[in-house]
């Protein structure tokens, strides 16, 4: 697990520090509201997960669905108010071993307290709260060694952090916490190891209630069908109104939204589905489900994790995409042009796989085309992650993703794609011209009193990067609470669980591993969110 230390001057975003990727899932790192983490990527192998004869489960579409009251989540009280104000941390509440010390050099007031990390030693720091409304928490700290901690206010862990250990005094903010008066508490805990605990600082944030969702509605494809203009027209008229029922699916399988539908009594509004085996030529009856659930009322998307060698990770691939990269325009070019560049040397074997590769795609997304159904892309996720083999390096990438749009959208025509680009690291962006939506993944898997947090304050940073595009959670595994969405006015595009066992046990019942069954039945039934 990465560690990483968030000071006040961090720069624009962090977004997204990598975590640690194996086969068997993702790890275990925890999304704070001041600090985007994308968990990587998914899954198994994908030669132990393609669908095969002998390993498809028949499963069958619930007969009869539970209904449950739809919940109004009510307004919240709102009232900005400047305010910049330091607690001391010895004018606190110690117990335990906690004391208050004035040896170190550097801090403010009359010193500051250790001995929180040893059992039972807690400090509580009682905060005046003028008027209700989001504020940023700045602690300020210092430690020998870098030391990892959690940020509780009112009992709520609002976010981790890690100090540089540098031994200075050194300040880390959380932003965008909703606090209302008269009074909140606050404290830090969970240490790895000893700090020297200065001050907090409670400062209003912005006002997110003057966030702006409104975005051009115009596709980066100026060819775009009707209908599938149509569909992303409406996409961002609903932008900023409500957030978009989604989930992944495992390929060939509808065992997710069985699953949620019956549970919550209601179906996603969008259908999430994975490419990568038809990528290593495996049919996986996917794209026939997704015209089916197209065809029943809803929205479908397609997720490209592409395998190769079995693999779509760096090092176990084997694959190395910089020596893919060439000057012709092979986007434009036949199997057969490019295989005989590959003779003369014009291009290398790598090349042809990744031309082989696209037209494999192209063969199934043509499917959607050819009836006309309008489908949303997100190829190559988690750019510039390090642990895919897409991730080599940034000019390579941007070479690929480019490839992939001209090649699909010129050489195949295929209008009907809505581009999906996947943030890790935003220096990676592709650009407006190149996408319609940008999509994060925020992982949570503390198990704790984390309250199914908005993640705003990532949403606000991706608003950063593009203003004219409609931000979404492509992969979580607790979805943000209605409360919260309202409350931080976070209103992502779209929020999707992610596939396997984030949603489904091994008998195809719901998880509720990460979120309680309740829950998930109030994220499906609520004024907050749309389905299917």
């Amino acid at each position: 697990m990465l560690k990483r230390t968030l000071s006040v001057l961090t720069a624009f975003i962090l977004l997204l520090s990598m975590t640690a990727c194996t086969d068997t899932g993702k790890t275990e790192e925890i999304v704070t509201e001041d600090e985007v983490t994308a968990a990587t990527i998914p899954t198994e192998d994908v030669t132990e997960t393609l669908p095969t004869e002998e390993t498809v489960t028949e499963l069958t579409e619930p007969a009869v669905l539970p209904t449950h009251a739809e919940a109004e989540i009510s307004e919240v009280a709102y009232n900005p108010t400047d305010c910049c104000v330091i607690y001391e941390a010895e004018d606190g509440t110690m117990d335990g071993y906690t004391v208050a010390m004035s040896s170190h050099e550097g801090y403010s007031g009359t010193g500051y307290v250790t001995g929180l990390s040893l059992p039972d030693s807690t400090l509580t720091v009682i905060l005046n709260i003028p008027s209700a409304q989001h504020y940023d928490v700045t602690v300020c700290l210092s430690s020998d060694e870098p030391v990892e901690g959690v940020l509780y206010v009112d009992g709520l862990a609002r976010g981790t952090f890690t100090t540089s250990g540098s031994g200075e005094f050194e300040s880390i903010k959380f932003e965008n916490i909703y606090l209302s008066p008269d009074t909140s508490s606050v404290t830090i805990s969970d240490l790895s190891g000893e700090v020297d605990l200065d001050f907090f600082l409670l400062e209003n944030a912005e006002d997110l209630s003057e966030l702006d969702y409104s975005v051009s509605g115009v596709l980066s494809n100026s060819g775009a069908t009707e209908a599938t203009a149509a569909l992303y027209k409406d996409l961002c008229e609903m932008y900023g109104e409500s957030v978009l029922t989604a989930q992944q699916c495992s390929q060939g399988s509808n065992a997710e939204i069985y699953a949620v539908a019956a549970v919550t009594g209601k179906y996603p509004l969008i259908r999430l589905g994975e490419l990568s085996g038809y990528s290593a030529g495996v049919d996986t009856g996917d794209i026939e489900l997704a015209i089916d659930y197209y065809q029943s009322g809803g929205i479908i998307g397609y997720s490209w994790y592409w395998t190769m060698n079995g693999s779509c990770y760096l090092e176990e691939s084997g694959f190395s995409l910089s020596n893919a990269v060439t000057t012709h325009d092979v986007a434009h070019m036949s199997i057969e042009k490019v295989t005989e560049l590959l003779s003369t040397g014009g291009v290398s074997e790598e090349c042809c796989e990744i031309i082989e590769g696209i037209d494999l795609i192209a063969e199934q997304l043509s499917k959607l085309s050819d009836l006309g159904i309008p489908v949303m892309l997100r190829p190559l996720p988690e750019a510039g992650n390090g642990e895919f083999w897409w991730g080599e390096d940034l000019e390579s990438y941007i070479w690929l993703y480019q490839l992939i749009y001209n090649r699909l959208t010129d050489y195949y025509m295929l209008d009907n794609i809505i581009w999906i680009w996947n943030a890790q690291d935003v220096d990676w962006y592709v650009g407006d011209d190149y996408c319609d939506i940008i999509s994060l993944d925020v992982y949570d898997f503390s198990l704790g009193a984390w309250d199914n947090q908005s993640h705003v304050t990532a949403l606000v940073r991706m608003m950063e990067l593009s203003s004219d595009k409609p931000i979404a959670i492509s992969e979580c595994n607790v979805l943000p609470s209605p409360a919260n969405i309202k409350k931080d006015n976070a209103y992502w595009l779209f929020a999707s669980v992610f596939s396997g066992s984030y949603t489904i046990t091994d008998d195809n019942e719901l998880c509720t591993d990460y979120m309680s069954e309740q829950e998930w039945i109030l994220f499906y039934n609520c004024s907050e969110t749309v389905t299917k």
